[in-house]
């Protein structure tokens, strides 16, 4: 099992002790509508899906600080049979930096850890602080596309990144 030590938070499987907080989280439509694998409203059948998930897949995390849930952060096989990152933080903990600081460490430990030379990643539309976060993370552009978005029930534009292994 996984655990990742960063300078304030630990990434690590979801405990059922942080089911409601899940919930909360991700019922929130300030965060969902930029997700494009999470439904609104999120229900107890949608966390339990989550903790599957986590419990099969290696790099399914949740984000911790101070033993508290404020996001989750993946590298799992999606859509296009590639390594893709996904992560989300919970509103009340934007702007402390924690989905970059998230995101370096699960890309360090990946790449450390793994054979695989590429992550993709991808944003909404219009989701300029994820925007932000994945240049930060230094993936560049490579294209734009379409994909579902089970929040919003419809298909969204999608942009597209690579980061090569350094």
């Amino acid at each position: 099992m996984s655990i990742i030590n960063s300078k304030r938070l630990v990434l690590k499987k979801i405990s059922t002790k942080d089911v409601n907080q899940l919930i909360k989280n991700l019922n929130n439509w300030n965060i969902v509508k930029w997700l494009v694998n999470v439904p609104y409203p999120y229900t107890i059948n949608d966390a339990n899906f989550w903790i599957d998930k986590s419990n099969n897949e290696e790099l399914c995390l949740n984000i911790y600080k101070n033993n508290i849930l404020v996001g989750g952060i993946s590298i799992d096989k999606r859509d296009r049979n590639v390594n893709e990152l996904g992560y989300w933080i919970g509103e009340e903990y934007w702007g402390n930096g924690y989905a970059l600081e998230a995101c370096q460490s699960l890309i360090s430990y990946f790449f450390l850890n793994s054979i695989e030379k590429t992550i993709y990643c991808g944003h909404m539309k219009g989701n300029e602080k994820s925007k932000k976060i994945i240049l930060k993370l230094g993936f560049k552009k490579i294209n734009t596309g379409k994909k579902y978005s089970v929040s919003r029930k419809e298909e969204v534009k999608d942009i597209i990144y690579e980061l090569e292994k350094s």
